[in-house]
């Protein structure tokens, strides 16, 4: 049948222009330069009277319209049941049937959404289904093609497909300055494997410092990969390897760098000697180097393994229906578009990929210039400037930790130099950096050491396959970190920032068979000094809110004093692994604890009466005490840090020590108390291991009428163990922490 006459009297060219045209408004959000675009363009939900009802639109689906099943179809997908009649659907969903255009942001989405919705006889407006149009590359019309997606190719490995990406890679380095301050001629890695021609065997080749451009490799291993530089290895690969001997993904990112014309690419795996401890940590270290140099990252987010392949066919989920794009007068190229559900080719999927999950490759992805990712229905281009995906959008990014742009822009500055100011107060203090010009204000950031922790923060939700690797994989990070803060870096800490890190809180990993509580393990081996984030197994650590407002601190009544901080390196490397003698020293208001429960609390059975506190020999500190042993019974990230870091020996005993005493907490605006749970290492007298955190406030009594029992009895329970407290003055002691 083709088309209904309703479906071709739809003119989506005039629907799409007008809806563009209108004037812009705000959208209340910012973009990735921290500024509202104000490109919100509103909707026009009824722009062209489809059917009269839904059922007439079903039954011009039944009589063969393919557009109308297109409509039908898609929201047959969404519908609250299935076996339903017709007097029921005109019940349940009266209405005219319209097409239109939804309310959409150019920055944010690219182009606009056609919408399939129904105008109800109160004058509401209820969404059906959403879709995106789109054309072929080369059948695109004279006008309008910007607001228009593209077709996905079918096979990413075509000549077709890889020119697309040859497009952007070249659009990026001809016309973006933001994305070439520092473009010129960089040193090669130590090893790279020059790709030749397609006559040609791969091949590994060490450098010797000299110039050129590469492409990286971003990709999961998957397990215990055979084919790496070892010393066995060493002389094939030197010799050259024919192409398709290389496993799957491998192979594909050699014939994408052939494709693009850039004669070398770096894989971990082959340019770093994988039996060779020394090799890898001096390579490891230089990371940030190999990534933020290369002219392009690829990353493999389709690919689980090695073996797998980049390439993978893609499958369309609707049928194509070409829609007329009635020309404008005087033109003379005739053209056919078509829609697709506006949700077919989000990258959801991208994100959620097992790449994205794994620790190593969030710096490889952030210290890229610029990378090309092959997803499962499509590929997507992300440099300083902008996103562009296969499917034609060219979008900013929302979320400010994937902004490419920030830390680029970090990158650069550090190759400049700051002329170095007089020391402030905070940094005196040792609160936070001195600012030499605030060059991250551009960026909305009211602190750096924020966007480092949202960044720790983002890494420590994905998985490693070594916990050895916590560090050394976030270590090209805080290289382009370091070379702007002019600080230093202290295992996932900062030297300036310590004593506003140490409030740290790490999210427990649960188990699928909900067998116990937590994932009852440990660390492997030594990751880091207690007081770090990277001391303990975990899910994301994430920052107390208090802590950022850094600016509150030097109006606390009480300040703990940072003496002295020290790691020591595994290796040459300041960013990467460390091992046992670091330590912290803190001159600050100490209270010993008298009793702790014991670690059965991380079973599945929750705290039963006989768990209740048990008298301590002195009522002196009793409340404290108190809230103490609770929480160490019921709350979870307390417990999960509390079982990995706990290591009993004879005598034992605990403590709390006052980081800061506030008149105003910055976050609830009442006094409070910040306090770091120790235990004593049995080792030296003073020193002590980290074991928790706590943070106590005195609030307003309630009326009792107004919350729960609970929530009445804790907040006595706080306020008397602040007056106490206060009323104890704690002395103050020298406390290792280690």
């Amino acid at each position: 049948m083709g088309l209904c006459d309703q479906c071709l009297g739809f003119d989506i060219r005039a629907l799409l222009l007008e809806s563009a045209g209108q004037k812009p408004e705000a959208t209340r959000n910012t973009d990735r330069n921290f500024a509202d675009t104000g490109d919100l363009r509103p909707a026009i939900p009824h722009f062209y009277l489809l059917h009269e009802t839904l059922v007439a639109l079903k039954i011009s689906a039944e009589q063969g319209c393919q557009l109308c099943q297109l409509f039908w179809q898609t929201w047959m997908v969404t519908a609250p049941k299935t076996d339903f009649t017709e007097e029921w659907l005109d019940r349940i969903f009266e209405g005219k049937v319209y097409l239109g255009c939804s309310l959409w942001s150019v920055s944010r989405q690219g182009v606009p959404y056609v919408t399939l919705s129904q105008k109800t006889s109160d004058g509401r407006n209820r969404t059906l289904s959403s879709f995106e149009a789109f054309a072929e590359r080369d059948h695109l019309p004279d006008d309008g093609e910007h607001l228009l997606g593209r077709a996905v190719y079918s096979d990413p490995s075509s000549a077709a497909c890889i020119s697309v990406a040859k497009e952007w890679m070249q659009e990026c380095l001809n016309d973006h300055e933001q994305c070439n301050a520092t473009r010129g001629e960089t040193h090669l890695p130590t090893r790279v494997i020059e790709v030749g021609d397609d006559t040609c065997r791969p091949k590994l080749v060490t450098t010797n410092g000299k110039v050129g451009t590469w492409i990286a490799l971003s990709y999961c291993w998957g397990g215990d990969s055979k084919f790496v530089l070892n010393e066995k290895k060493r002389a094939e690969l030197e010799a050259g390897v024919p192409v398709e001997n290389f496993p799957g993904t491998l192979r594909d990112a050699i014939l994408i760098t052939r494709r693009l014309r850039i004669k070398y690419i770096w894989i971990d795996a082959l340019c770093i000697q994988q039996d060779s401890k020394e090799d890898w940590a001096r390579e490891a270290s230089k990371m940030r180097d190999v990534y933020s140099g290369a002219v392009l990252t690829v990353i493999a987010a389709n690919s689980p393994s090695t073996i797998s392949g980049i390439f993978s066919t893609r499958e369309q989920k609707s049928a194509r229906v070409p829609v007329e794009w009635k020309a404008s007068v005087g033109s003379k190229r005739p053209c056919k578009v078509f829609l697709r559900l506006g949700s077919e080719l989000w990258d959801h999927k991208l994100q959620a990929s097992r790449l994205m999950t794994r620790g190593w490759t969030l710096q490889e992805g952030l210290l890229a210039p610029r990378t090309l990712s092959y997803g499962k229905q499509q590929m997507i281009w992300e440099c300083s400037r902008h996103q562009s995906d296969e499917g034609g959008r060219i979008t900013r990014a929302t979320e400010d930790y994937r902004v490419k742009g920030f830390l680029q822009r970090l990158i650069n500055l550090g190759k400049d130099s700051h002329p170095k100011p007089k020391r402030g107060l905070l940094s005196r203090l040792s609160l936070r950096m001195d600012k030499p010009d605030e060059w991250w204000k551009p960026y909305g950031i009211a602190n750096p050491y924020d966007k480092w922790y949202d960044i720790v923060q983002q890494f420590t939700g994905r998985s490693l396959t070594k916990d050895s690797d916590t560090l050394p994989a976030l270590s090209g990070i805080a290289k382009a970190f370091q070379s702007v803060l002019d600080d230093t870096y202290c295992a996932g800490l900062w030297k300036k920032d310590i004593l506003c890190s140490l409030m740290w809180v790490r999210s427990p990993s649960y188990p699928a068979d909900n067998l116990t509580r937590f994932v009852p393990a440990r660390p492997s081996t030594y990751l880091a000094p207690s007081w770090s984030w990277a001391s303990i197994a975990g899910k994301e650590a994430s920052m107390i809110g208090n802590w950022k407002n850094r600016e509150c601190l030097p109006t606390a009544l009480n300040v703990a004093k940072v003496v002295s901080i020290s790691t020591i390196l595994e290796g040459s490397d300041p960013f990467g692994q460390v091992i046992e003698g670091g330590e912290l020293v803190l001159k600050a208001r100490f209270c010993r604890i008298n009793s702790v429960p014991p670690t059965y609390s991380l079973s599945r059975e929750w705290p039963t009466p006989d768990d209740k506190f048990p008298e301590p020999p002195s009522r002196e500190n009793y409340t404290i005490q108190e809230i103490v042993y609770n929480n160490l019974l019921i709350v979870d990230a307390l417990i999960y840090e509390f079982f990995q870091q706990h290591k009993p020996h004879q005598n034992q005993h605990f403590g709390l020590v006052e980081l800061v005493r506030w008149d105003l907490a910055p976050a609830s605006r009442v006094p409070g108390m910040d306090f770091l749970i120790v235990e004593s290492t049995g080792k030296r007298e003073g020193e002590y291991r980290k074991v928790g955190q706590l943070a106590l406030r005195k609030e307003e009594i309630p009326n009792k009428d107004a919350v729960t029992p609970e929530q009445y009895a804790n907040t006595v329970q706080s306020n008397k163990a602040f007056d106490e407290i206060v009323e104890a003055n704690w002395r103050k002691k020298t406390v290792i922490l280690v």
